[in-house]
């Protein structure tokens, strides 16, 4: 046969599918197809021949015509045939293959043009049309963007009836997931542009009513409550509370969750009848015939209930023909081991304390959730030193509590064997026999109950490698943004806890809904390749926060950024604040690879405005509650930028270097204020330069929404001295926040059942301690009086949402230096948060404490007179009229009752200096509340009422309320502006 008998073929055919079709008129006929016939075969030669006669000659050029949408340098990558290349019958057939399944082309043309000592090639190509734009028309109950995302069909790629097949498909799947089961949908496509060969898509759809649950019926279950299992359903019945509309989808995932909440509860042969679990759809009214509900029938079959008898952990030692271990690892058994030298990699004490179920547990209810979560927490443990490929295969052995099999292994001595003997020893310890006796003697309700026990099997087989890493699903976002993020490469060995920390690593970067690893087996047995699945989301961000509180006003902040610019994940963002004390404008963009190595660059520009209320004055004659007060206040204003370096070290470590040089000036001074903030305001424009270093420790699972794991912070800002300015002094930062996860939690169940969803009570635990220090200017002289070295924006306040929720920055029951700010400032919280529904909202409960303390010895002037003389005023106070002092000093004379702090407590300089006795919880103010985190894309609000509390020293109830300020205050917050 020669090269090309495969088209001789189509000839052969025609006879075959013409005699089986015309068979009655095929005699007459017989004479006109051989006539056909030949002459066919005699122009098919012809043809051949020519296109042999280009065969073997050297290709010259290579050309496309008809590819509108389609470069050539695509076109080229498909090919084999290259300028300079011998044209052969292989590759003609390669080619022309290859272009078929490429999908871009709907037709294909091979021509040939003689030139000297060689051939010109040209490809005569028609192009399938391409997707101009995706339409929609009567998509209203689902977002048209949740529908793109489905689709195979995008923009600008080439449209084949399979594509549109499917993504209608897809279309119509999604519609029966969100409940919408009698959609329809319709596909046109448009006229191709005769230029750029692009097409309109429209989808055309009827989405259909919605059906709701009208009934969920619940047969079989003998001991379970028909509630319960209604409580583990996703899909409700129609009611007030409840939507109640059918889904497919949730119908197939609740006969799963029913299966695995039966088996939680100890049903191990659980399992729905498939003959009595379905869904009916039916007329509510069958006479109207108006509207469709459907019933859903679950049929149940319990079986009887399992009690755990404990674990066997045992290593295949298995070995081969030559002596060698088959399974065990080969690190620590090489070939010249011995059987009795063999050594597993963990031993099964090892494993026992990774493990949720222990012996103490023998006799409780078998809880196939928890079992799965030992099985997988023994492979955990394998796959954090590289064997992947270890298997965990566990033996059931089931055991009747009842006195033949107890008295079975309690009489071991009567064996026949030595053999046998032993072996019964070893089940008798295995098998827990004597607690067994035990529940049998004390608990007759379990007398006949089967106890299941779990021989585990582990192989631990080999090492296994990185042999490739796959990344999936990233449209915008570069694969060498993901890639930097992973804490190992190809190549190296499979180490499951720097897998895990890299899918969290890449998480909060923040571009992606989900990041999915998935393991695929390699090129060999000690090979494995790694796919990251990721689903992108939209980085640009619309963002507001702030607050407001019934004691410190209204404020706002706007930020608009991109988080991931052109997919590289460069960061630029804008930030506007807003209220009746701050306001700030900045904008600052940030590359976090800086020419793809773990340094990131920083820059930053900002105008702020700030007004400092510090303190009222009476202006009435009577000095008392009553009076008439007027604030006094004066603005701050500042401009200036930021350049910043941060390296990211080891797997958690990160450490930043930061320069701000910026001007200021105070202005619009009120008439009251001191005579000290006139001097500042005369000064004018003032010149600050800062550097900060600092060092970074993170091990949190997820930084938008942590569940465990910690984060510390240690900052070192020198202001002044040797870099210049009129400011000068040190400033000391620790940050420490915790997150803990206390237990699963559900609301009782009325929103969701705890058995299986697995929502986390979380408790967070932050420490925020902030140390200023004076310094003296390196270079020339300064007046401290007139030019103080810590000016008052370099000040600690203490109040409102960011800090101490309840409280005012200027509260009367501050001591009176509080007011005016103070240079350290420490701070406690705590928050534990109940998931009501996770993914939008929170109930909270909080408590927070602060104190604030200054270094005395910095005062001057008026000041410091004050300070150096209090202990002399006191006690000329007590001389003069003791009896007076003491009053004053703890009762509140106007009000009639006694004072909430004495005198002394708020105005003995004593207590603000940072030492040993005024770290103390009497030197500091708290407060409590309660309160709601309800996530809102772009929005997510924080509502609390506040409660302020005394600490009482008593220790069986160490926080009291306040007689004369007891109200709680409503505190409302936008974002997470904490300190």
């Amino acid at each position: 046969m020669n090269g090309f008998d495969s088209d001789c073929k189509y000839p052969v055919v025609l006879v075959f599918t013409l005699k089986r079709i015309f068979s009655p008129i095929l005699k007459g006929s017989l004479f006109a197809i051989l006539l056909g016939l030949l002459f066919y075969s005699g122009e098919l030669t012809q043809i051949l021949s020519k296109r042999n006669d280009f065969l073997g000659k050297v290709i010259k050029e290579v050309k496309f015509k008809g590819n509108k949408n389609t470069p050539d340098g695509d076109l080229e990558s498909m090919i084999e045939m290259k300028v300079g290349k011998t044209l052969t019958k292989k590759i003609l057939d390669r080619d022309l293959k290859n272009l078929f399944n490429s999908g871009f082309f709907y037709f294909v043309d091979i021509q040939a043009e003689d030139l000297q000592d060689g051939v010109r090639i040209i490809f005569d190509l028609k192009e399938r049309p391409r997707v101009k734009e995706l339409e929609f028309v009567g998509a209203d109950e689902v977002f048209p963007a949740d529908l793109r995302d489905k689709l195979p069909l995008k923009d600008n790629e080439v449209i084949t009836p399979q594509k549109i097949t499917k993504s209608r498909d897809l279309i119509l799947q999604k519609y029966r997931d969100e409940g919408f089961f009698l959609a329809y949908v319709k596909v046109e496509l448009g006229k191709p542009d005769p230029k750029t060969n692009l097409v309109r898509v429209r989808f055309i759809i009827d989405e259909g009513e919605e059906i709701p649950v009208s009934k969920i019926n619940v047969y079989g279950n003998e001991s379970i409550e028909t509630s319960e299992i209604l409580s583990v359903m996703e899909m409700k019945e129609e009611g007030v509370f409840e939507g109640g509309n059918f889904k497919e989808s949730s119908f197939e995932k609740d006969k799963d969750t029913i299966v695995a909440y039966l088996k939680s509860k100890g049903y191990l042969d659980a399992e729905l009848a498939r003959e009595g679990t379905n869904w009916e759809i039916h007329w509510e009214n069958p006479e109207k015939k108006d509207r469709r509900v459907i019933i859903v029938n679950i049929k149940i079959s319990e079986g009887q209930v399992y009690f755990f008898n404990g674990y066997t952990l045992n290593h295949d030692m298995s070995l081969d023909g030559e002596g060698r271990p088959l399974f065990l690892n080969k690190e620590k058994n090489p070939p010249e081991t011995t059987k009795d030298e063999l050594k597993p990699l963990f031993a099964p004490k090892e494993i026992e304390k990774t493990l949720d179920y222990t012996d103490v547990d023998v006799g409780v209810i078998f809880d196939e959730t928890r079992f799965m979560r030992d099985r997988g927490a023994m492979n955990e443990l394998y796959s954090s030193r590289g064997y992947l490929f270890a298997q965990v295969i566990p033996r059931r052995k089931v055991i009747s509590l009842d006195r033949e099999n107890l008295e079975y292994y309690e009489n071991c001595y009567g064996r026949k064997s030595e053999e046998e003997r032993k072996i019964c020893e070893t089940e008798y310890s295995q098998l827990h026999i004597k607690r067994l006796r035990q529940l049998y003697n004390t608990k007759p309700e379990l007398h006949g109950k089967k106890f299941v026990h779990v021989d585990f099997n582990i192989r631990e087989n080999n090492l296994a490698y990185v042999e490739n890493v796959v990344i999936k699903g990233n449209k915008k976002t570069q694969d060498r943004v993901i890639r930097r993020e992973l804490l190992f490469k190809q190549g190296d060995l499979f180490n499951s806890i720097l897998v895990n920390r890299s899918r969290e690593r890449i998480y909060n970067l923040g571009y992606f809904k989900e990041v999915n690893f998935n393991m695929r087996p390699g090129s060999d047995q000690t090979k494995m390749n790694l796919i990251i699945e990721v689903l992108e989301q939209p980085t640009g961000t619309v963002s507001m926060g702030g607050g407001y509180g019934t004691i410190t006003g209204f404020s706002i902040f706007t930020e608009v950024g991109e988080n991931n610019l052109n997919g590289t994940g460069q960061k630029i963002s804008g930030r506007l604040e807003f209220g009746p004390f701050r306001r700030l404008f900045q904008i600052t963009w940030t590359e976090p690879w800086l020419y793809n190595k773990p340094w990131s660059l920083s820059l930053s520009i900002f105008y702020s405005s700030r007004i400092y209320n510090v303190g009222a004055v009476s202006i009435t004659e009577n000095n008392n509650q009553q009076s008439i007060k007027e604030q006094a206040v004066y603005s701050r204003d500042g401009v200036g930028f930021t350049v910043g370096i941060g390296h990211r070290i080891f797997i958690n470590w990160t450490h930043f270097h930061r320069y701000s040089p910026s001007i200021y000036a105070s202005t619009n001074p009120s008439s009251l204020v001191s005579d000290q903030v006139l001097a500042e305001v005369r000064r004018g424009w003032q010149f600050r330069s800062q550097v900060s270093n600092g060092i970074v420790y993170d091990i949190r699972d997820n930084v938008f929404n942590p569940t465990q794991g910690y984060d510390l912070l240690f900052q070192m800002d020198n202001v002044g001295q040797a870099l210049g300015g009129q400011s000068h002094f040190d400033q000391y930062k620790v940050l420490a926040e915790y997150y803990h996860t206390w237990f699963d939690y559900s609301l009782f169940g009325l929103f969701r059942n705890n058995a299986l969803r697995r929502w986390r009570v979380v408790q967070e635990f932050r420490s925020s301690s902030l140390f200023t220090y004076q310094r003296v200017p390196y270079y020339g002289k300064q007046d401290p009086i007139q030019k103080p070295y810590i000016q008052l924006q370099d000040l600690q306040f203490l109040g409102g949402y960011e800090s101490l929720r309840g409280w005012f920055y200027n509260d009367a029951k501050y001591p009176t230096e509080w007011r005016d700010g103070a240079a350290t400032r420490m701070i406690f919280g705590s928050e534990l948060r109940f998931p009501i529904e996770p993914t939008l909202l929170w109930l909270v409960a909080f408590f927070d404490a602060g104190a604030l303390y200054e270094e005395v010895n910095r005062a001057t002037g008026v000041r410091r007179d004050l300070f150096t003389t209090y202990d002399q005023r006191v006690r000329e106070a007590q001389l003069k009229d003791p009896v007076g002092y003491a009053l004053a000093n703890h009762y509140n004379l106007s009000a009639f009752r006694k004072a909430d702090y004495t005198f002394e407590e708020l105005n003995n300089p004593a207590n603000l200096v940072l030492s040993g006795n005024n770290i103390a919880l009497d030197k500091f103010r708290f407060s409590w509340g309660i309160g709601l985190r309800i996530q809102i894309p772009v929005l997510p609000l924080r509502i609390y009422f506040a409660q302020k509390l005394k600490y009482t020293g008593v220790a069986d109830h160490p926080f009291t309320k306040f007689e004369s300020d007891n109200a709680f205050q409503f505190v409302f917050g936008i974002g997470d502006y904490r300190f």
